[in-house]
């Protein structure tokens, strides 16, 4: 009996991610500029948050009124 080769299906999609320190340099070359709103939400990556508290500060962040 032959052994089985493996499938050749690729699970996961072509692409890659950028970090958000990378797509500032980008956006800077394209001409973009972050917004004060965008540069708060930003922010929220170094502080020590529990997980409850980072929900509550994105929903209040983006609630509409």
């Amino acid at each position: 009996m032959a052994p089985k080769k493996p499938s050749s299906k690729k699970t996961k999609a072509g692409g890659f991610v950028i970090g958000s320190a990378r797509f500032r340099k980008i956006s800077a070359v394209e001409g973009i500029q972050y917004s004060p709103k965008m540069k708060g939400a930003s922010s929220l990556k170094g502080k020590a948050l529990s997980p409850e508290e980072r929900r509550k500060s994105i929903i209040e962040a983006y609630r509409k009124a």
